[in-house]
């Protein structure tokens, strides 16, 4: 399988960025959707980023599977990653479309702190998805509020998925 590179998102929207830094006396705040939108676009990216990962990590196990069941198990995952990772791809690149032309004329400082946040929201999802991994897991038998402490914040959860669906976009 043949997989087309690209510039990240983020490395192209920090050049535009730096460009947009020369036009600083013309800038204005963003507004929240263009905030919201650098914020979901670093996310977006990570999560791209985990995808291709877990692509390769499934396709290195279906090569040296076992069995062939095994194998058609981890095949037929590394398909539904594809599938998802091809909807993250739709995602990024509607961001990507909304935001582009906008950036210039925007508070770089302010959209390099949203993308900021973006990344530190996604990793600490993952971290807290690690955690929550060992203390739900049903072998450990945890009782139900430790296993959720393990399990994050609502309000970060709710931030980050709200990026895999981005209804405040045009269509």
């Amino acid at each position: 399988m043949v997989r087309a590179k690209s510039l990240p998102c983020t490395a192209v929207v920090l050049a535009t960025l730096s460009v947009a830094t020369s036009a600083a006396a013309q800038q204005h705040a963003p507004s929240g959707d263009e905030l919201r939108s650098m914020y979901c676009l670093e996310v977006v990216r990570a999560e791209i980023d985990l995808q291709h990962h877990l692509i390769s990590a499934a396709d290195t196990a279906a090569a040296s599977a076992a069995t062939p069941a095994l194998r058609q198990q981890w095949i037929d995952t590394s398909a539904e990653l594809l599938q998802g990772l091809a909807t993250l791809e739709l995602v990024r690149y509607r961001l990507q479309t909304y935001m582009l032309p906008r950036i210039p004329a925007l508070d770089s400082a302010a959209l390099a702190i949203a993308v900021r946040q973006g990344e530190a929201d996604f990793q600490d999802s993952r971290a807290a998805a690690d955690r929550c991994a060992v203390e739900c897991n049903p072998q450990t038998m945890n009782p139900p509020p430790a296993c959720s402490a393990a399990c994050g914040s609502e309000s970060s959860l709710g931030r980050l998925s709200a990026c895999y669906k981005p209804t405040w976009l045009p269509q």
